[in-house]
């Protein structure tokens, strides 16, 4: 299980926080950053519009580790709280200036395990804001795996060092309850920080690959027999798709109307509807040589049956808009058909200017 808290501000690092606990499978994450300068004077005097402090965050970020402190500041021993912040994870944070998208997966789930496989892995998406002078940058979550984070607007604190990233989700206290100085009296609280790198552009190799990058949002599905006919088809209430040009994609789409948890954690009835409602993946990407193909090859996946496979979509740029479609396939019915999913231009990155 992992949690989301709503940290307080002003807190030292690593230290203590104080915060209102609340329960979710989702590692969102912060900590404090330094201020770029205000402003510059131009050649006539004038005082430059202050650079927006999103663009720092602007990239792609890969988890590195995952720290683990008590709420003294100190080293947490594996052998405290050992289902916290010990699993390996594989996971990446996208921003392009204004949206963001985060995914993170527990290596270890398996397809018999609904609970596991829900649990470990958290999907969001939306929008956010940065509050430089007090070191928080708020996500404005759209759309997220756990329906109780949907809608929800989380201010995380965050630091950087070098080309890291280290964002610090609130304490927790799984032995007890949160106070308004931290953990009850005589209970030890768990302190996590996660460290991810920023992901360098990948080597230009594929011509027509910046074609892609950037943010894209969903537009709506059709499907079509081969003779041309329409055929109805389940769509999706949002999602985002990203291409950046470090070479890694990640796409996340959310079904409508889905009810949230009725507890903190959900129950395996409450986890089946969530998978079923819910399609994520990320990974690397790249152009068939026939530039009419590309490929995402899925390194993670919510389905853990999906995890390192790879999804071929044929695709199409249509004013504003790009088209993929996965090969033809057969429905309940017996039809075969054609599925086009259309996705409306959100922004464009330029490896040069830090949009990894």
């Amino acid at each position: 299980m992992s949690y989301f808290h709503m940290p307080c501000r002003g807190r030292a690092k690593p230290a203590v926080a104080c915060l209102i606990l609340v329960v979710a499978p989702a590692l969102l994450v912060g900590g404090c950053g330094a201020a770029d300068p205000d402003a510059t004077a131009s050649d006539g005097g004038a005082v430059a519009e202050p650079a927006d402090p999103r663009t720092r965050l602007v990239g792609t970020w890969r988890l590195a580790r995952t720290d683990r402190y008590d709420q003294r500041g100190e080293p947490l021993s594996h052998l405290m709280h050992p289902t916290i912040g010990l699993a390996d994870v594989l996971g990446y944070v996208m921003y392009d200036g204004e949206r963001v998208g985060m995914i993170l997966q527990e290596t270890e789930r398996s397809s018999d395990d609904i609970l596991g496989t829900v649990e470990g892995y958290t999907a969001y998406f939306g929008t956010y804001e940065v509050n430089e002078a007090q070191g928080f940058v708020t996500h404005r979550v759209a759309g997220s795996l756990n329906p109780r984070l949907t809608g929800e607007a989380p201010e995380l604190l965050y630091e950087f060092s070098g080309e890291q990233l280290i964002l610090t989700p609130g304490l927790q206290c799984p032995d007890s309850y949160v106070t308004d100085s931290g953990c009850s009296y005589g209970t030890t609280g768990v302190q996590l920080r996660y460290v991810w790198e920023r992901v360098p552009p990948a080597d230009p190799g594929d011509a027509g690959r910046g074609r892609f990058y950037g943010f894209w949002s969903l537009d709506g599905f059709e499907r079509h027999t081969l003779d041309g006919e329409a055929i109805p088809v389940a769509q999706y209430a949002d999602g985002y798709l990203a291409y950046m040009p470090s070479g890694q994609m990640a796409v996340q789409l959310t079904g409508a109307d889905r009810p949230p948890y009725e507890g903190v954690r959900p129950t395996v009835a409450e986890a089946e509807a969530a998978f079923q409602s819910y399609i994520s993946y990320f990974g690397p990407f790249r152009l068939q040589p026939d530039d009419t193909v590309v490929v995402h090859h899925r390194a993670g996946h919510l389905d853990p049956d999906q995890v390192d496979t790879d999804a071929h979509r044929r695709f199409e740029f249509r004013e504003g808009r790009l088209v993929l479609q996965p090969p033809v396939s057969t429905d309940a019915e017996g039809r075969e058909g054609q599925t086009s999913v259309f996705w409306r231009r959100l922004s464009t990155l330029d490896p040069g200017d830090g949009g990894n």
